[in-house]
């Protein structure tokens, strides 16, 4: 009981003085203190570092099932990739090289005969370069009733080799009586074959 009296009015200026128990009890508390101080001190930041952890995991769940599901259909993109690049091989297959490609023009031309059409000009143009093919412009003017222009038409594109046409132009023919001009349709229009890129070209 003397120590805790003791203990009750102890004044820290005087504890030199103190009795050895008293002392030896206040030493126990600062050393508790110290330990407790150090422990706080010593897991603070392994208590932060969960938290963060804690915060991230919904975000690293989301990203777990999304990989999950990545991996799921990884069978069937791989076969979707596998029939795009056979498709991509077809469509490759089907472009000329550079001496097919002239004679190309050719056979657009053989057409607009064969549906009883005039060749008014045949105009090369610049040719474009792509990344693996080039395309060839050529400028053509046509002349011939409706029917057979729709019918050339058709037929180019129905070719074997890709050939378009763009940029139609389609007026009256020459003259003064109306049903003969209306009979003789003169159309401009740009045709285009194309042609992949030889060993050694570059794109432009």
């Amino acid at each position: 009981m003397d120590v805790i009296n003791e203990l009750k009015n102890l004044d820290f200026k005087t504890i030199g003085s103190a009795s050895l128990p008293a002392k030896l009890i206040v030493f126990a508390f600062v050393l508790m203190a110290i330990i407790g101080a150090g422990i706080y001190l010593d897991t603070k930041p392994l208590k932060e570092e969960l938290q963060r952890a804690e915060a991230a995991e919904p975000n690293l769940k989301r990203e777990v099932e999304q990989k999950q599901r990545l991996a799921a259909n990884l069978e069937a993109y791989q076969q979707q990739l596998a029939e795009i690049e056979v498709r991509f091989g077809e469509l490759l297959r089907q472009l000329p090289d550079r001496r097919e490609a002239e004679n190309l023009i050719v056979d657009v031309a053989q057409t607009s005969l064969a549906n009883g059409l005039r060749n008014r000009q045949i105009q090369p143009g610049t040719e474009v370069r792509h990344e693996f093919y080039a395309e060839m412009p050529y400028t053509l003017r046509l002349e011939g009733p409706y029917h057979a222009l729709a019918k050339f038409v058709s037929d180019t594109a129905s070719l074997p080799r890709i050939v378009t046409l763009h940029n139609p132009e389609i007026t009256l023919g020459p003259g003064e009586d109306a049903m003969q001009r209306a009979e003789q349709l003169q159309m401009t229009i740009i045709t285009k074959t194309y042609r992949y890129l030889e060993e050694g070209e570059e794109p432009q």
